[in-house]
């Protein structure tokens, strides 16, 4: 019993060290997703380079894994890479702050600059971590007599890791801690197994007080501490004008005085400035889609039969600005908000303006898994429905959720709303390319009998290469809409052959669960951004 209980033991040092390592992996992997979105955004180009770019790491660390395994010895070897790993690991929120301030990259293609974005921060990280398993793998082989037994247990060690990783992260560290602050747990964790395999080294103990200082400059309540972690890319900037800096499981959040706007606030999801708000005077909606939205608002209220409640839907918060005026402008209304991020929500409450209302309930949840849940109530018999308003503001970055634009989510939608309904979604979009403004027409008219588009530009639709706000409406009844000019709304009608224009080129395209590619009809706006 004695001989053989060392030799059990002993396997657990390969297969932790492969599960240790597979788990950082992927922890590095979804942290990448969220870091990056601050200067990139999220969206499918995002995640597709992400996604590639690590196993791309994990490749190549594989192979050059493969060759220090048959050069050096594995515990020395081992040693050398969890300590380079956690480098690389703390290293990477810097060059993040680095990359995404780099000019040199704003002058590249979108979906380019996200690729080399993620390349030159992420790549490392993976690369040194892809070198472990190999390495662990001969360390297993001097161990294990069964050469197809030890190579698998530690195939299987290295898959439970990942998704181990994959979920602690998901679930549970972003949200609690915040990415920087996982990546910098990452490589003390790193940093222990560099301990474990190269104890009588000198230069792992450099390197804690290293991370120890980092630490500090991370998280410390000291100014010097403070002004370090900035200029690190430790931090966020802040001063105060910032009035409200968090990160959520679905995004870095912050509002801070609009400094160009004075007597303006600003709340920024990821990459995005998602709303605007007049501190002293929130009737003064910032954006111009709002004031389209409260002149249709304006005109659908107005023609409801006399003595009822308007009632709307908000498919979004996002700041909650028009969910509030909406409220204040009709007393006797009432509105639902689904809005997907609580912390949004808190955002607003804490620093928007946002005040408890008993004709406001707010579900945090997806938009689309509130109408359903909507339309299960409805059909055993709760009045829930019955919305004379519906209003879609959920892009993210500039893109929207692709499952809100679908003619099967307009179909659901419309189940909900009353005979009078209006339904309203802002849209971003290049006229002279059209590709999603056509594709949401197309898909607005297979299920409203009226559909209107209005753009915030003031002499109207052009071909110039320029970005537009447009609104679509489909309504279940004819609008009057002689009172929507562009001095007192910010609105003007597209024509019937502005419509017919945007079908053509949009190849008459019609969004569906199935086929819904809203990332690539909205490539045009996305570069023409970068550019400007």
């Amino acid at each position: 019993m004695s001989a053989t209980q060392p030799h059990r033991l002993a396997w657990l040092v390969p297969i932790g060290t492969v599960f240790v390592s597979s788990l950082c992996i992927m922890v590095v992997e979804l942290v990448a997703g969220r870091l990056i979105a601050r200067y990139v955004g999220s969206s499918l180009y995002t995640w597709t380079s992400v996604i590639g770019i690590v196993l791309a790491g994990i490749a190549a660390g594989n192979f050059v894994g493969g060759l220090i395994a048959d050069r050096y010895k594995a515990k020395e070897a081992l040693a050398s890479l969890f300590l380079i790993a956690s480098a690389a690991s703390l290293i990477a929120p810097m060059l993040n702050d680095r990359v995404g301030a780099w000019g040199l990259m704003r002058e590249q293609d979108w979906a380019l600059r996200i690729a080399l974005h993620v390349l030159l921060v992420f790549f490392p990280s993976a690369a040194v971590l892809g070198m472990i398993s190999p390495v662990a793998a001969k360390l297993a082989l001097e161990i294990g007599t069964h050469t197809g037994r030890t190579i698998g247990s530690v195939y299987s060690w290295g898959a439970m890791g990942s998704i181990v990783g994959t979920f602690l992260t998901g679930y549970f560290l972003i949200a609690q801690m915040g990415t920087v602050a996982v990546l910098l747990s990452v490589s003390g964790v790193l940093l222990a197994m560099a301990f474990y395999f190269g104890s009588q080294a000198l230069l792992p103990y450099v390197w804690a007080g290293v991370l120890g200082a980092s630490f500090l400059a991370a998280f410390a309540p000291w100014a010097w501490a403070e002004t370090a972690g900035m200029r690190l890319g430790l931090r966020d900037f802040n001063d105060e004008f910032v009035y409200f800096s968090t990160e959520s499981n679905y995004a870095a959040i912050r509002v801070e005085e609009a400094l160009e706007l004075p007597g303006v606030r600003s709340m920024t999801i990821d990459y995005l400035i998602h709303a605007y708000i007049k501190w002293d005077n929130p009737d003064d909606l910032q954006y111009d889609y709002e004031r389209i939205y409260a002149g249709i608002t304006n005109q659908a209220v107005d023609s409801l039969p006399r003595g009822r409640s308007p009632r709307a839907l908000f498919l979004g918060g996002g700041g909650f600005v028009y969910p509030d005026w909406f409220l204040r402008h009709f007393p006797n209304g009432y509105a639902e908000v689904a809005e997907i991020d609580p912390m949004v929500t808190k955002a607003a409450f804490d620093a928007f303006g946002l005040k408890p209302n008993p004709r406001m309930t707010i579900h945090n949840l997806d938009a689309r898994n509130h109408v359903d849940d909507l339309l299960v109530r409805q059909r055993a018999g709760e009045a829930v429905g019955g919305f004379d308003l519906v209003f879609g503001d959920a892009f993210n970055h500039y893109s929207p959720p692709f499952h809100l634009t679908t003619y099967e989510f307009n179909e659901k939608v419309r189940a909900l709303m009353s005979d009078q309904g209006v339904f309203l979604a802002n849209v971003i979009d290049v006229y002279r390319s059209g590709l999603f403004l056509g594709a949401m027409i197309n898909t607005f008219e297979k299920s409203f009998p009226h559909v209107y588009v209005f753009t915030t530009a003031s002499a109207g639709p052009s071909d110039a290469d320029s970005r537009d706000t447009f609104v679509v409406v489909g309504s279940m009844r004819l609008l009057d809409l002689d009172d929507l000019s562009y001095d007192k709304y910010s609105a003007v009608l597209l024509t019937n052959e502005n419509l017919e224009t945007l079908r053509r080129r949009s190849r008459r395209l019609v969004l569906t669960d199935d086929f819904a590619p809203v990332d690539n009809l909205l490539a045009p706006v996305i570069r023409l951004a970068e550019r400007n």
